[in-house]
């Protein structure tokens, strides 16, 4: 199970990387970047259900689970106002704004797919 969950948000870091080599091209950047938001919104969902992550949280857990579990409720507010501030720009608004928040996802989203070996771990040991 851990090595399909891994592999999957390899694969939907990867496709979002895939969307930011066509910012470019306003309607496959949008289209790649809001398909990605909601296979990730999807995974998300899918290990709340099946693992009830929610339900753990008072559970004592490592330290990296709980650096994971943090950076995962950051980026959840950040999809939508990438989605907006996208919109915003495709219509011809200033880019800085959208260009700042999409930096700071990707760092996030780097840093979610960094610690999801080592957050793992830990709750396996545990």
């Amino acid at each position: 199970m851990f090595s399909t969950l891994s592999l999957m948000n390899f694969g939907v870091f990867a496709w979002l990387c895939v969307g930011v080599l066509f910012k470019r091209r306003p309607p496959a950047h949008m289209m790649l970047m809001t398909s990605g938001f909601a296979l990730d919104t999807a995974l998300l969902l899918y290990i709340e259900l099946a693992r009830s992550a929610l339900g753990q949280l008072l559970a004592p857990m490592g330290p990296w689970l709980v650096v994971h579990i943090i950076i995962a409720v950051l980026l959840v507010p950040i999809y939508p106002m990438l989605i907006y501030s996208g919109g915003k720009v495709s219509a011809g608004k200033p880019v800085d704004f959208h260009k700042w928040l999409a930096r700071t996802f990707f760092a996030l989203r780097f840093l979610l797919w960094l610690t999801v070996p080592l957050a793992m771990s830990e709750k396996a040991a545990g």
